[in-house]
């Protein structure tokens, strides 16, 4: 478990992190990390007062998975499931990370994304309509949205979704394209020439194998010469 204390400003920068209060430690199954905020922080439907709260994944989809929020003190208070997609980055964290949308002061900082240590791929909390249209206004970036005003919640896991413009505008993605952008990045480490192999994707095998010669000829000659070494051998003993 990653213990993590996270010091907001009035106005949170976009790129604003948690630093680690521990060491990072081996993946839990349900990759579940702790954050300490001092002030308010909005999330999707819910504005999480101070305190500390556990983020952990509630399901093993592959697609949109469910993150639980839940308050680390004697309520055990569960503030919601929310559902995100992935997130790419070029290179991981050693500590355990959330990124916000920069909001004006006075506002609560908004949570755009959630990393684990010595991961690339993260996860983008995917925002209702009507709020990432009053963020993306606040902060002047772009929000990930239903592309529906009102979707329920039996709907979530395939409804359409949009990034909403400061300006109010939509440009619609799908999580295959996300999927997509994800596997054609080079692992960290890879050249893109490919002069260097790339790492082992984890759960797979490298398989290695011995040059082969420019032509057979080598060899021919080779086969000849035991022949001739045996005619002679033969030879001799007649």
């Amino acid at each position: 478990m990653l213990s993590n204390k996270l010091m907001i400003s009035a106005c949170a920068a976009a790129m604003l992190t948690a630093t680690s209060a521990t060491p990072a430690r081996a993946q839990t199954l349900d990759a579940r990390t702790e954050f300490t905020f001092n002030q308010s922080v909005e999330l999707p439907n819910v504005t999480l007062p101070p305190g500390t709260y556990i983020f952990r994944f509630v399901d093993a989809t592959t697609g949109r998975k469910v993150m639980q929020v839940q308050a680390k003190d004697a309520s055990n208070k569960t503030y919601g499931m929310f559902l995100t997609i992935s997130a790419q980055r070029p290179k991981p964290s050693d500590e355990a990370e959330l990124r916000f949308l920069e909001t004006p002061a006075g506002q609560p900082a908004a949570i755009k994304t959630w990393w684990y240590p010595g991961n690339t791929i993260g996860r983008e909390f995917i925002y209702p309509k009507e709020q990432a249209r009053r963020l993306a206004q606040a902060t002047n970036q772009p929000v990930l949205a239903t592309k529906a005003e009102d979707v329920p919640v039996e709907q979530m896991q395939t409804a359409d979704l949009t990034y909403v413009s400061p300006s109010g505008q939509e440009t619609p993605v799908t999580d295959e394209q996300l999927v997509e952008a994800a596997a054609s990045t080079p692992p960290v480490g890879a050249t893109s020439a490919g002069a260097a192999a790339a790492p082992a994707q984890e759960g797979t095998m490298a398989r290695a194998r011995l040059p082969k010669t420019s032509t057979p000829f080598a060899a021919i000659g080779l086969i000849g010469l035991i022949s001739l070494l045996g005619a002679t051998a033969l030879r001799f003993r007649a």
